[in-house]
């Protein structure tokens, strides 16, 4: 590209310079208006991919903050040390609808039901259709963003593992693009108030074997992968 790109412009300058003491042709001005139009057509494309990827981001980060905000709040109101020794651990009736009610600025409550907080339909970024988890509780925020946890494992214990909410999270709603790991993300809520994919997440795979596996959905049901990757590579979407 550079390679390419470097002629033009010194095509560019020795026009200008050339000009200095001439005017401008038609066929001059017409020839720089072309490289222009050129340069422009093969960049545009890739710096607005690359520019919608970082509001994902930024969008993601903003979700992953208010959670993160919210668990401390609601283990600080309850003088807890772990939100499962709060009322939202999964003994109680409604725990997961009541959290997300109680700690977030709820625009829509969608109930047990993904719409119209989630689009009716979503994909993997290879094409292939993603199934949503039906949720326990799922809301629209003022942001734009949903969220619904479709597990709630506070105040269970498997091992000295830490209890936890499976969550999904769309950025953006049910507006497009509807595809995992753009605007759709698997999330945890851990009851210590960490959010991650996995507490470790080398428990079970890489995060390069966990990537693969949210790019194409193979042995995947829930869209685990990119979240991390993204975490991973200093919060950008590299892919």
């Amino acid at each position: 590209m550079k390679k390419f790109i470097f002629p033009i412009f010194k095509m560019f300058s020795d026009i200008m310079f050339q000009s200095k003491f001439n005017a401008f042709t038609l066929a001059e001005v017409l020839v720089t208006l072309g490289i222009i139009g050129v340069v422009a057509a093969m960049t545009m494309p890739t710096l607005i991919s690359n520019h919608q990827k970082t509001v994902y981001v930024t969008q993601l980060k903003k979700v992953y903050t208010e959670l993160s905000q919210a668990a401390k709040r609601a283990i600080n109101d309850s003088n807890a040390v772990s939100l499962d020794e709060t009322r939202f651990n999964f003994n109680v009736a409604g725990a997961s609808s009541n959290f997300l009610k109680t700690y977030f600025n709820v625009a829509q409550d969608c109930g047990t039901t993904l719409t119209p907080c989630f689009a009716e339909s979503y994909k993997y970024i290879n094409g292939t259709d993603f199934v949503v988890s039906e949720p326990q509780a799922a809301v629209s925020l003022a942001s734009g963003a949903s969220i619904s946890v479709f597990e709630n494992w506070f105040s269970y214990r498997d091992n000295g593992d830490h209890g936890y909410m499976n969550m999904n999270i769309d950025i953006n709603g049910a507006a497009p693009p509807n595809i995992v790991g753009r605007d759709m993300f698997y999330i945890q809520l851990y009851s210590d108030g960490k959010v991650a994919e996995h507490y470790d997440i080398y428990l079970y795979d890489t995060i390069e074997q966990q990537f693969e596996q949210c790019l194409t959905g193979e042995y995947n049901s829930y869209g685990r992968g990119c979240f991390s990757k993204i975490v991973a590579d200093g919060w950008k979407m590299d892919y």
